[in-house]
């Protein structure tokens, strides 16, 4: 087993280098140097767990499903079989705001509207910003109607328009915690006065039918401008530990030890993760469990 390894992160800050600089610390006294990678984010996460490029890492369970089916931005594409190792859950859900100076009260009248609005949202062709594009087209607003009425659509929290009110609405993940996400919904919260919109109860089903979460409320007083709990969806958003099948045995055994025995880092973190081994080791995720992780539970009475 070599000792110079590579993980498969996102952005410095966000859940996934968090999860990956926790592997990091972990893995150092035992004697193995652990690389985590940023340009592992979104789609490439599973290209670079399944192609050679990283050694392990940590993606979105919708995301690593998505992949090995062959599904969205992974049309066409082939990995190497991929096994999972540990599961994380985190609270999350799909905000949406306007600004309150506009006077819509909700995400329809605002869509009914001709106003050119300005959008803010997750990069538009990202996995990331899938059910971001569905919301937005459920009201009638794809980005070519949107441009077509004289508004912009731009990636979250880019340029510094937030501070400068350069924006009409927001939609993006919120988190419970501050990430290099979340920071930009405090800032715009911050800067802006923002009405919050509820989600529609359709569009919560269709969210609902597709495997994307479930119905919940973001809660009040959240952030400036949440003054009663919100309508969202709250997304389904368990961060999957997950590693090529053939990755040695004894190592992910003992690597899924460290990381049960050492719980607790996972929620001392500036994002809130839970370790949820029950769950990766007794329900159907994306992927089967890596046989080390396996044995692991087994040991310990998980399985």
């Amino acid at each position: 087993m070599k000792r110079d390894l590579k993980w498969a992160g996102s952005t410095v800050g966000e859940p996934w280098w968090i999860i990956g600089d926790i592997t990091r610390r972990l893995l150092e006294p035992e004697g193995y140097s652990v690389e985590v990678l940023t340009q592992s984010a979104a789609d490439e996460n599973p290209r670079f767990v399944g192609r050679g490029k990283a050694d392990f890492g940590v993606v979105v369970e919708q995301i690593v499903g998505w992949a090995v089916k062959g599904e969205h931005n992974f049309t066409g594409e082939e990995f190497v079989p991929l096994r999972a190792i540990a599961r994380l859950s985190r609270p999350a859900w799909l905000g949406v705001a306007a600004r309150h100076e506009l006077g819509f009260t909700s995400m329809a009248e605002l869509a009914a509207s001709d106003y050119p609005v300005r959008v803010e949202t997750h990069a538009w062709d990202s996995i990331g910003s899938l059910l971001h594009r569905e919301y937005l087209a459920y009201h009638g607003l794809t980005k070519e109607a949107i441009e077509a009425r004289g508004g912009t659509v731009r990636n979250f929290g880019k340029g510094g328009d937030l501070r400068a009110g350069d924006v009409d609405l927001i939609v993006a993940n919120l988190y419970l915690g501050r990430t290099a996400v979340t920071k930009h919904w405090m800032t715009a919260s911050e800067h802006l006065n923002l009405r919050f919109f509820d989600i529609d109860d359709g569009l919560l089903a269709q969210y609902v039918a597709e495997g994307n979460g479930k119905p919940g409320e973001i809660p009040f007083h959240f952030l400036r401008g949440i003054d009663r709990p919100v309508k969202a969806l709250e997304r389904e958003f368990g961060l999957i530990i997950y590693c090529p099948a053939d990755l040695d045995e004894d190592f992910v055994h003992d690597l899924t030890k460290l990381y049960d025995t050492n719980r607790g880092m996972f929620f001392n973190q500036s994002l809130h993760m839970a370790w949820d081994p029950g769950r990766v080791a007794r329900t159907n995720p994306p992927l089967d469990l890596h046989p080390g992780a396996e044995r692991y539970y087994r040991e310990v009475g998980i399985l």
